[in-house]
């Protein structure tokens, strides 16, 4: 795939699908201590509302939940004709609200950064695009552990969640919490939260490419517990009944010192990949 394709894709998939963004997150208090959590956190709870269930969420590793990760993430692109494309990208994120792709090889120099829901995106060492941006999956299965509710409410509304519309159902066997749809509703903005493990399984969000509506239904898979966090280490987005783009981590690092500059746009070319 040429670099303008894959930095289209970093736009596109998952891991990066983004939205205006509303306000953006406060900084949470720092602290670098392991998580101390117990195995089903959510278990007896029964929440009621959108805002119960992010307070929840905020509340579950009690202000210890990690500071940063690392890793490397190896892409499958499925293609209309069948075949696969396959890509690499190394990623630190620090909570809330930072993250980094490279795209791999390094020599490409090509990527992006995201800090306080805005996006640089480089291709050959070289600025070429800047948006305000949401990233879901970053602000739902990391920063929402950390950052204000009030913060995270006004991130998912601006992702047009509806956060007056909550319900109980099931996904694969278990309970869930869905925020944002009715029941048989499959195409509004929604987010599918485990009921006992407080944690985010499922996304769904509606957007447009020219005159065509898209729905990506985001499949948040295979969670590892890493030094006492749970961690999803698999991402799968299914377009249209098929696998459009599939996500998984490996050489998970929590909790190390990242390269000064990590997040600075001006120092882009200066951040090395970890061997």
């Amino acid at each position: 795939m040429m670099r303008s394709g894959i930095l289209f894709a970093a736009f596109a998939v998952a891991g990066c699908s983004y939205f205006k963004s509303g306000a953006t997150p406060e900084p949470a208090p720092s602290s670098g201590t392991k998580a101390e959590t117990s195995r089903a956190p959510g278990a007896g709870l029964r929440l009621a509302t959108s805002a119960g269930l992010l307070r929840a969420m905020h509340d579950r590793y009690d202000g210890k939940f990690l500071k940063t990760m690392s890793f490397l993430q190896n892409n499958t692109a499925y293609t209309p004709s069948g075949t696969e494309v396959k890509s690499q990208w190394y990623e630190h994120i620090e909570v809330p609200g930072k993250l980094r792709i490279a795209f791999l090889p390094a020599a490409t120099k090509s990527g992006l950064v995201q800090v306080d829901n805005k996006v640089a995106s480089f291709d050959n060492g070289i600025r070429v695009d800047f948006r305000p941006s949401i990233n879901p999956l970053l602000l739902l299965t990391a920063d929402v552990y950390v950052a204000p509710v009030a913060g995270v409410t006004r991130d998912l509304d601006s992702l047009h969640v509806d956060m007056e519309v909550m319900r109980d159902d099931e996904w694969e066997g278990q309970p869930v919490y869905v925020v944002g749809a009715k029941a048989g509703d499959s195409t509004s903005n929604q987010m599918w939260v485990d009921r006992d493990h407080l944690r985010l399984v499922r996304f769904v969000q509606r957007s447009r490419a020219g005159e065509r509506n898209i729905v990506s239904d985001i499949r948040v898979l295979n969670y590892k517990e890493i030094q006492g966090f749970d961690i999803p280490t698999e991402f799968l987005i299914i377009r249209n009944g098929r696998p459009f783009w599939r996500e998984q981590y490996a050489d998970v690092r929590i909790n190390e010192q990242l390269p000064a500059g990590t997040f600075d746009q001006a120092r882009w070319n200066d951040i090395p990949i970890p061997k």
